[in-house]
């Protein structure tokens, strides 16, 4: 069982979001195209029972979205903060999406990020929750969710967990970190990831995986349950290369 799914996926020319949680009683989808927003609505999430981290489709009015796997799943979990734990996966999202019968249809053929909590993490007491991605064409990413307690006044009483997929695999990061610069309207403009990956014992380097990413200039709003959703793509920069991404930030209402 799971408490929170998103995917996040995206390129130069289409992007997209969805959250899916037993608190908001839906899988809602925000989808569009540059600057452009598409769509905000509901769509059905569906997977196969034996393999949640197989095939997922979305389907909805005008939405018909494929995500299959581009690489390893790779487990997670928030450093002493018990119960928060699950995947994150690099994925491909093929199909389509528009506004509906006979209007103009987006197709959809890059790659994103997928993410799976576990039942055991109870939303119910968060304030509010960052789910940043950053990808890097074709086998490279970046995931960093930040949970905040209700009762937490700021970043450092986050449960914070992340994972660093590279074409060599996936290294544990032992110390996560976001920083966020928001526009004065309140919405996230600008961001940096970094993740301080765990030592290997038979070297002595010991260094961070880093990002810094500015919104793309779309921007989705939406209610899912308790939380109000604002979604925006970002362009991310790491390392000489250019990636796609999101920043999904939920606010408790």
């Amino acid at each position: 069982m799971t408490a929170l799914r998103t995917l996040a996926f995206g390129e130069d020319s289409v992007w997209g979001t969805a959250w899916a949680s037993a608190s908001a009683g839906a899988t809602l989808a925000a989808l569009g195209a540059g600057p452009e927003v598409i769509v905000v609505s509901e769509v059905g999430l569906s997977d196969s029972a034996a393999d949640p981290s197989g095939e997922w489709r979305l389907d909805g009015d005008g939405v018909a979205l494929v995500v299959s796997p581009a690489g390893e799943l790779v487990e997670v979990r928030a450093e002493g903060k018990d119960g928060i734990e699950g995947w994150h996966q690099l994925v491909r999202v093929s199909g389509r999406f528009g506004r509906g019968a006979g209007q103009h249809e987006h197709e959809v053929e890059c790659l994103g990020l997928r993410s799976s909590w576990s039942d055991a993490v109870d939303l119910a007491k968060f304030a509010s929750i960052r789910a940043v991605s950053a990808w890097f064409d074709p086998d490279e990413a970046y995931a960093l969710t930040a949970f905040r307690p209700r009762k937490a006044k700021a970043h450092d009483g986050d449960a914070v967990a992340a994972a660093a997929i590279t074409p060599d695999g996936a290294p544990a990061v032992e110390d996560p970190r976001l920083s966020t610069t928001y526009a004065g309207d309140g919405w996230p403009a600008r961001a940096g990831l970094e993740l301080w990956l765990a030592s290997d014992p038979e070297s002595d380097q010991h260094y961070p995986r880093r990002a810094s990413g500015k919104a793309a200039g779309a921007r989705a709003q939406t209610l899912a349950g308790d939380f109000e959703l604002q979604a925006e793509p970002f362009r991310w920069h790491s390392r000489g290369r250019e990636g796609a991404g999101m920043y999904v930030l939920a606010r408790r209402q």
